[in-house]
């Protein structure tokens, strides 16, 4: 049973008012940057008081460097420090601007707000492109071809910060002032800060009230008073003196203790090998490559996307839980981070994405009354999911549809075979098809172990890191043998787009979907069938989808008369509870000898919570939601592999982690 988090996902936005040209906000009666000058301000507080000019001067290639901010505000402080990294660091260098938001601000103040700085009008084009819907949650913008990567986190700063899975290498300790916002600058805040952080993390804030300067010395930052900007005599840096990660704590048998981060070399690794040319694979060697990691791809039929990823179209979108779970807020972070990915390419490629809208018929009374709670309880926003009634939403899929439903308009179609065509396009990366994996075994070269791959063409390679992406068939490789894939047979058909059937302008779900005609021809579908094997078309199938075809879209009647489609088999590789395995992939037997020594010992100690196989990472187990899922996916295990913060929440990393199902099956059989 999925439990339901209560928080609102939809967030107020920010309520201004203008003192020339300065933004205060309404609610806190603050400013939001000084009227001495914003610029001059965020230079002076921040870029200065944490030294970045001179780090980012020495930072080696290939290097990440890592800062959190309290409060994005209008972006002001980013902006800033875009324009000195695009100037000073290393062109292989990335820097990585996490900041925090509970009041977004609308984007058409945002713009109004970035019109008064033409000198930062390339990252204020860039942020405004994607600037996300105030939904709770992370939002991963990707700036200058990768150099840059702004995680935009939505919500209460105090109930955020702890879901936050990073080192930080500098803190903006920004927002509005303590007696403005006392909320904020709470005791929590310095604690948690203390445990993202690492001896020499560096901190500047434009306060000095004593409350601040206790907390942070507590914790372990030392700090120094320093000259305050404009009319401000003083304010505040600090440097992080000891390790917190080192302070002693006593461990219990705890469920998240297992997922701990093991430790990363700093750098990037050079090299990374890719089993599976599917959207999986695909979309993790393009997160890989555009770190500079050179990367090869192997793929055992004669080109990309030939199994569960080989549908001419598949619907881009997200099914929402009337109350948030953790898989929906998965769903719609994965949605979200797709359609940044995708929206991009939408004139330069009109036959591999179109974000036409999805429309989810409500055909069921059950699936009404669901649809008319989820509008009701209000925590999504309206420019991500509306409710039509049945006139409005045949008007949307040109053509009659049986009832009313949710739309969303920032939904749509994408080619799996075409996007993963597109995917491995970087000159980073080299696929090679029809050579499947035969054996996956660590070995040492020189000084370094890596993973020897031996293939079906006798060959054998070598590579640091190893990503499994072979859906089912990644269980069968002896390291990953324990993980639960199981393959699901689905089948859809196709149609010529004939004068005398509909001509549908949006994605329509109901039991089933159809997309917009591609290349003259209608896909629709799908079939889920769990025991069949066969890779044969089956006449059932074909009628079932032509079924649930009709039931949404009466319109296409003329196809009853006709004979049956021509269609297609393919096998969703899925797992128990129907979420993707993504992460590195763990050592069973340590498991379980750990467990073990936990359960009888609760004070024994050991270096690492639990064991992985170093290097080596799985992604699969994606199902039918793969277009949402594997993007986010990719940039999840991009990020585990080169040390860099994640793109999601610690509780969904470990939802989706490779372990859990040993972790379960200890716990339930206390093992």
């Amino acid at each position: 049973m999925k439990k339901p988090i209560a928080t609102s996902r939809l967030l107020s936005c920010a309520n201004l008012t203008w003192q020339n040209q300065v933004p205060v906000a309404v609610d806190f009666d603050d400013i939001y940057f000084n009227r001495d000058g914003g610029v001059d301000e965020s230079r002076h507080v921040f870029i200065a008081g944490n030294r970045l000019a001179e780090r980012f001067h020495v930072l080696t290639t290939r290097s990440c460097f890592v800062i959190a901010e309290t409060g994005f505000g209008t972006g002001l402080n980013f902006l800033c420090t875009r324009e000195l990294w695009l100037n000073t660091a290393p062109d292989s260098a990335v820097l990585h601007f996490i900041s925090f938001e509970k009041h977004p601000i609308q984007r058409d103040d945002l713009s109004r707000l970035h019109a008064c700085w033409p000198e930062f009008s390339d990252g204020c084009e860039q942020l405004l492109a994607s600037y996300p819907l105030p939904q709770q949650g992370y939002h991963r913008l990707i700036f200058d071809h990768g150099r840059i990567h702004l995680t935009l986190i939505y919500g209460d700063l105090i109930e955020m910060l702890p879901t936050l899975d990073a080192r930080i290498d500098a803190w903006f300790l920004d927002g509005f002032a303590p007696s403005r916002n006392p909320a904020m600058w709470h005791d929590s805040l310095f604690q948690t800060m203390a445990r993202l952080s690492k001896p020499g993390t560096t901190l500047a804030t434009f306060t000095v009230a004593r409350h601040v300067r206790d907390g942070l010395a507590t914790v372990g930052f030392h700090l120094n008073k320093a000259p305050g900007f404009g009319s401000k005599l003083e304010m505040l840096t600090g440097e992080m003196v000891t390790d917190p990660m080192e302070k002693p704590t006593r461990q219990a048998p705890t469920r998240s203790i297992w997922f701990s981060r093991q430790p990363q070399p700093v750098e990037r690794p050079a090299e990374a090998i890719i089993i599976g040319a599917g959207l999986a694979g695909a979309t993790t060697a393009r997160a890989l490559a555009e770190r500079g990691i050179s990367v090869k791809v192997f793929e055992r039929h004669s080109a990309p996307a030939q199994a569960g990823s080989g549908n001419p179209q598949g619907a881009l979108y997200a099914k929402l839980s009337a109350r948030p779970t953790a898989h929906s807020d998965f769903h719609l972070a994965g949605f979200q981070q797709a359609t940044r990915l995708l929206a991009p390419l939408l004139h330069s490629h009109p036959d591999m994405v179109d974000l036409c809208g999805v429309l989810q018929l409500a055909l069921t009374d059950k699936e009404a009354e669901r649809q008319r709670e989820l509008i009701a309880l209000g925590h999504y926003s309206q420019e991500l999911v509306q409710w039509v009634d049945q006139p409005s939403a045949s008007n949307l899929a040109g053509s009659e549809v049986s009832s009313g439903g949710l739309f969303f308009p920032s939904a749509g179609w994408v080619s799996p075979p075409a996007f993963c065509h597109w995917l491995l396009q970087h000159p980073l990366i080299e696929l090679i098809t029809d050579c499947s994996v035969q054996s996956l075994n660590r070995t040492k070269q020189g000084v370094q172990h890596e993973w020897m791959l031996e293939t079906t063409r006798g060959a054998h390679y070598c590579a640091p890191v190893v990503v499994v992406c072979g859906a089912a068939e990644a269980s069968a490789f002896e390291q990953l043998h324990h993980l639960p894939l199981k393959p699901i047979r689905g089948q859809t058909s196709y149609v010529d787009a004939t004068p005398d059937l509909p001509r549908i302008k949006t994605v329509v779900c109901g039991d089933g979907y159809i997309s917009p005609a591609l290349h003259g021809r209608y896909c629709y579908g799908a079939s889920f069938n769990l025991h069949q094997q066969d890779i044969q078309l089956s006449a059932r199938d074909q009628q079932d989808n032509l079924d649930k075809l009709l039931a949404a879209l009466p319109g296409f009647g003329a196809l009853s008369q006709a004979s049956l489609p021509e269609g297609r088999v393919g096998f969703r590789c899925t797992t128990p509870d129907y979420l993707p395995v993504v992460g590195p992939a763990p050592v069973y037997e340590l498991f379980i000898e750990h467990y073990a020594k936990l359960r009888d010992d609760a004070n024994w100690r050991f270096s690492t919570p639990a064991s992985y196989h170093d290097g080596l990472f799985v992604n699969a187990g994606h199902g039918s939601k793969g277009l949402i899922t594997c993007p986010i996916s990719a940039e999840l295990l991009a990020a585990q592999i080169c040390n860099e913060p994640l793109p999601l929440e610690r509780s969904l990393s470990e939802l989706i982690h490779p372990a859990r199902f040993i972790i379960k099956r200890l716990i339930r059989n206390q093992l």
